[in-house]
């Protein structure tokens, strides 16, 4: 009943805009930490050129979020990098923006004996996303070690990752793979936690990249060819967005909880700070996607679809 809901509502206001002469841009936001550079678009749309107008929508995960562009549902989404590639090498007519989320990745633990990557060996390791960035940023830093993540790491993908964060805040476990904003939760919720090592510095001493995208924002390539001026209107106002959502971490949290974004506010401010929220141009961003995306090739070839996406995957939009 909530998808029929979703779907006349969608419909009527798409009929609005086409009376105004525009039509309805229907946008998803990842519920989670991902969505909340969206919030400032949740609480004041901006206007788009030709009287078209803008349907942002909440979306509980992923899977959710791919099988809506998978049905044409929506005409711009923000998905994780090995998702988006994976959607477009199967053909699907949707093409990357902008990197919108940079590497925000960490090893938390609450064993003083482990200071190094190395001292990981023989432990176990509770990782959030198997078949995601954490996963394969770890077996290619692990590789680079001199470590064979299957046979030197014990690696254990049984626990979400609210439920990693409080295990480790319980002393339950050890050792962990988390992204923002769990890894910030575990940190605060035992005073042994800590991070022995920037996952990052590692990812730039494995690949010579600065850093790894973890999420995209894509568009259908019909938005893109037929309704340039719109495209370029919501790059912007998302672009915009993402600054104010960094420059009033408080505000931004209220917002991601008022308008149903995963997070509560409170969970959400702490976490902004710790997130690299970015807007790079997919052009600019190409030489970190392919570093990431060949990991995932390397690793397992169908999480992205069996090959790097072509250049006509990054599109170019006039700043």
């Amino acid at each position: 009943m909530k998808r029929v809901a979703r779907l006349a509502a969608a419909f009527l206001l798409a009929l609005s805009a086409c009376a105004a002469g525009g039509v309805a841009v229907r946008v998803g936001a990842l519920k989670g930490p991902t969505g909340i550079g969206m919030a400032r678009l949740f609480e004041a749309p901006p206007g788009l050129p030709g009287g078209d107008t803008l349907a942002l929508e909440a979306v509980a995960s992923a899977d959710a979020m791919a099988a809506r562009l998978v049905s044409g549902e929506l005409d711009a989404a923000v998905l994780p990098v090995n998702m988006a590639a994976k959607l477009r090498t199967a053909g699907l007519p949707y093409r990357m923006v902008a990197v919108v989320g940079m590497g925000m990745v960490s090893v938390v633990t609450t064993d003083p004996a482990v200071k190094t990557f190395e001292d990981l060996k023989g432990r176990e390791l509770h990782v959030a996303g198997q078949g995601a960035t954490p996963e394969y940023l770890l077996r290619a830093i692990a590789r680079k070690k001199g470590l064979d993540p299957d046979k030197d790491l014990t690696l254990a993908f049984h626990l979400p990752p609210p439920e990693i964060a409080a295990s480790l805040a319980a002393g339950r476990i050890s050792a962990a793979v988390l992204p923002e904003p769990f890894a910030t939760q575990a940190l605060k919720g035992n005073p042994q936690a800590r991070v022995p090592f920037s996952l990052e510095a590692l990812w730039k001493e494995t690949t010579g990249r600065p850093g790894y995208p973890m999420s995209v924002f894509v568009m259908r390539d019909a938005l893109l060819q037929e309704r340039p001026k719109t495209a370029k209107a919501l790059a912007g106002a998302y672009e915009a967005s993402i600054a104010w959502v960094k420059a009033h971490p408080a505000e931004a949290g209220t917002l991601a909880e008022k308008h149903d974004l995963g997070m509560k506010a409170a969970v959400a401010a702490a976490a902004i700070p710790r997130s690299a929220y970015v807007f790079t141009p997919a052009r600019a961003a190409r030489a970190d996607m392919e570093a990431l995306l060949s990991v995932f090739l390397a690793v397992s070839p169908k999480s992205i679809g069996g090959r790097l996406p072509g250049p006509d995957f990054y599109a170019e939009i006039p700043r």
